[in-house]
This record gives structure tokens, sequence and C-alpha cells, in this order.
């Protein structure tokens, strides 16, 4: 098997840890590990270090290479600009068709992923990407969906159709359609039903099925990526700055007669904002206020709140504090209620608006 790993974005939300120097795939938020070495970590059980391939930015491409030295140096591509998904996977394709042509794989399983996803349950996570694979290879696109636990409003949706076939117990059914992020109201009509499944962003599908769709559905890019892959320098980047922007999921995967869906419990997490850092930080050190502490922390009647110091020699107190999230850096400090944590966004923008650069 071969894995793409998706390595764009910065993940403003989780400003200012998470910044356009220091995204949040390239930071140790929730433990020892960073998000893009742990993803590599569960991949490896999968399959050889050499088959994975990162796809990033040109900025993080030296942090990259410098967290993930298990990896081949021409495995780690780069993005001029990031154009979307549909572009970023079609440049791991391109380089996977290559290794698979050097290993006489004629027609290679290939899971794309991506780099800032949480998964608490590993072994939860191999069990169903083998399954997965299986369904691939009789000509599916297998997309993982996560069983939802609450009405989520953030996410896209997958609503299953009949089965098609169980793997080691692991149901696979057809996509009956992708809903983008609904209304409340709606993801608890959806839970529900019990059909729908949170949309992962994870695909599995074999060499020769994604090639066909992306000519059947991305003709003018699946030509832009192969006159990509024969240019070099200036040409090849004029290429790649011409291309549109796409995601896989509009591109391909909602026109697709080919999706099956696996619905999944492994304890996923895209880690979207910081109160999910600090349910996820809370869970692995459980105490008996649910505070999630990062750092130095002596507090009174402080309760359910994110507290994050960057200075291993500076203290935080707190006193009646609850529902909150604290970010101490040394250049920014962030107080915020839990309950505004997703408009920490608009910081950002309000940043990059007044030209404040050096925050950012």
């Amino acid at each position: 098997m071969y894995g793409i790993v998706l390595a764009g974005g910065v993940g403003s939300r989780l400003w200012p840890r998470s910044r356009n120097n220091s995204p949040k795939q390239l930071l140790d938020l929730v433990s020892e590990r960073t998000m893009i070495q742990e993803t590599v970590d569960r991949l490896k059980r999968l399959m050889s270090p050499e088959n994975i391939t990162i796809v990033v930015g040109e900025n993080h491409a030296e942090q990259v290479r410098a967290q993930l030295p298990e990896l081949l140096p021409d495995n780690i591509l780069i993005e001029p600009v990031g154009r979307g998904t549909a572009p970023a996977i079609g440049l791991g394709l391109a380089r996977v068709r290559s290794l698979a042509e050097a290993a006489g794989d004629s027609d290679p399983v290939i899971g794309s992923f991506h780099a800032d996803h949480v998964i608490t349950n590993p072994d939860g996570f191999c069990q169903v990407v083998r399954a997965a694979a299986e369904v691939a290879q009789d000509g599916y696109i297998v997309t993982l969906g996560i069983t939802p636990d609450h009405p989520h409003s953030g996410y896209g949706y997958i609503e299953r159709d009949a089965l098609i076939k169980e793997v080691d117990g692991l149901p696979a059914y057809r996509v009956a359609r992708f809903v983008e992020k609904p209304p409340r109201a709606t993801a608890e009509q959806y839970l529900a039903t019990g059909r729908y499944s949170w949309n992962s962003g994870m695909f599995i599908w074999k060499l020769s099925v994604i090639t066909e769709e992306y000519a059947a559905y991305l003709p003018e890019l699946s030509d832009q990526l192969e006159k990509y892959a024969r240019a070099s320098g200036p040409e090849a980047v004029g290429i790649w700055n011409g291309l549109k922007s796409e995601t896989i999921d509009v591109g391909i995967a909602e026109k697709s007669h080919r999706m099956a869906v696996m619905p999944a419990e492994f304890g996923w997490s895209d880690v979207g904002d910081w109160s999910v850092v600090a349910d996820l930080i809370a869970s692995r050190h459980p105490s008996e206020e649910n505070n999630a502490v990062v750092g130095h922390h002596l507090g009174f009647d402080t309760s359910n709140s994110l507290i994050y110091g960057g200075n291993e020699n500076k203290l935080i107190a707190t006193i009646n504090v609850k529902d909150f999230i604290i970010v101490d850096l040394p250049d920014v400090l962030l107080v915020a209620p839990r309950s505004e944590n997703q408009e920490v966004k608009r910081i950002v923008e309000r940043l990059r608006q007044q030209g404040l650069d050096k925050f950012l």
C-alpha cells in the first residue's frame, strides 16, 4: 500500500500557537510528537516509509524533512502555492505512480490522509484502513466516515446507501450523497436516522480508479498535472500557478458513482479549535476540575478551562475562571470563553488587515 499525506494549511483557529511559519500539523499540540509525526507513525503500521509521500508548501518543507528523516527526500513534494486538495493529491499520485512502477506494482492501493488529524485509537484506524483497502480492490473509492457522537455543524456529512460487503466485521456501504456543513437542527435529524457519518476527508483507492476519475471529472486539471510533471523550473511553477483551486470532495467524490463509505470509530478529531485541544489534553491527563493544562498553573475555583503556557519559567494563576481558554506565549496572550473559540479566526483576519504580520 502507498500513502499520500496532505500537509498544507495553517489552522488559523489555533492561533497564536499555529502560525504561518509553524502550522498546527508541525506542532506538538496534544502529545510529545507533532501531528504530522503521529500521522506517519500510524501509516508506518500499514506500509513501508518509502511508500509514504508528503505534499507540503515550500515554507514548511524543511521542517517536514527535519521531523520525518525516515522518509525518502524525493517523497516530500512541494506545492509552489496552495490550490486545494485535488491538485495536491494529483501531485502525490504522480510520485506514487513513479514509485509503484519502480517496484513493479502495476495498480497499487493508495490512501490519502491529512497531516493535522488526531486519532487516539491507531489500532482501530489500521483495522479500518486495511478493510477499506480490500473494498478498494473491487473498484470503489472508499472514504472513511466517522460515526458522529453529537450534532456537529462544522463538519460535512455522508449519507450511506445499500451495503456493499463486510470485511472483518466492518461494513462498507455505497454513498447516497455528501452534505456540506449543515445547520445544527439538520445535523440533529441526521444523527437520529443513524445513516450519516462525518466526512473525515480520508480516501482509499486503486491508482487506476482515481486516475480514471480525474480524467472523467477534472479533465483540465488532469491534463495540467501531466504537463506539470514533465516541466521544470519557471515553466513548472507557471503551470502550477495557473491551476484552478479545487477540492477532491467537490471535484470528484460528490460526482463519482464509485463512492463507498466505511463508518468508523477510532477516536478521530480534526483538532479544529482550542476547545477541541482542551478536550484532547484533558482526556489524556484527567483532573477533577476538567482543566487542560500545559505548563505551570495554580488555580482556585477554576474548571473546564484550557491553560496553555509557552514559558517553562512562568506560572499562570487563575481565580474563579470557568469555561475559558488562556494561551500564553512570549509575544501573544489569548483569553476567550470556550463558547467563542471559533471566533479566534477573526483575530487572525484583523491582524492581516492591519498589516501586523509579525503576530501571524
